[in-house]
């Protein structure tokens, strides 16, 4: 009190959000009067207009639909037709994905790899718990659809397999 009473500071006011107080030290207390903000006390910033060059984007956006109209009308990029049924494998728990033990370590797994029932096929960790997800099903793998070191959601479909006919 005494500091702010021998210096030029008129109000303080401490506020805290997750304790929800609320201090406020001023040496007017009898003064009620507020400032009063007048139309004369805003100045309109003075932003100049200037063009954005918007052909860069343009470019890349007909670039875009013209590797989409490739794709569609170019049949020899287009996968061929596979017999066998797709199922996911998705992630029992949330946590951090990991394809293989360690960096340096190969992946457990890898697009064409034929998967048995109860292989490891990644890692999930949880509140650093490393925890081995293994294959409840059997099949080939036909894609990979999380990176590695990437976040997972539980019931999240991470791996897609084909099912043997």
């Amino acid at each position: 009190m005494r500091i702010l009473q021998d210096s030029e500071i008129d109000t303080l006011e401490i506020s805290s959000f997750w304790g929800k107080s609320n201090i406020k030290l001023s040496k007017n207390s009898g003064n009620k009067s507020k400032p009063v903000v007048t139309a004369t006390d805003y100045v309109e910033p003075n932003i100049p207009d200037r063009e954005i060059d918007q052909s860069p984007i343009i470019e890349n956006l007909d670039h875009q639909k013209n590797q989409i109209e490739n794709l569609n009308t170019n049949p020899t990029q287009q996968k061929p037709e596979i017999s066998g049924k797709i199922e996911f494998i998705t992630a029992p728990l949330v946590g951090t994905y990991y394809s293989s033990p360690k960096p340096e370590d190969p992946p457990f797994i890898s697009v064409g790899d034929r998967v048995e029932v109860g292989q490891t096929i990644c890692i999930i960790e949880a509140m650093k718990i490393f925890n081995d997800i293994d294959s409840e099903i059997s099949g080939t793998i036909e894609e990979i659809l999380i990176e590695n070191g990437s976040p997972v959601e539980y019931g999240q479909k991470i791996i897609s397999l084909r099912l043997d006919d």
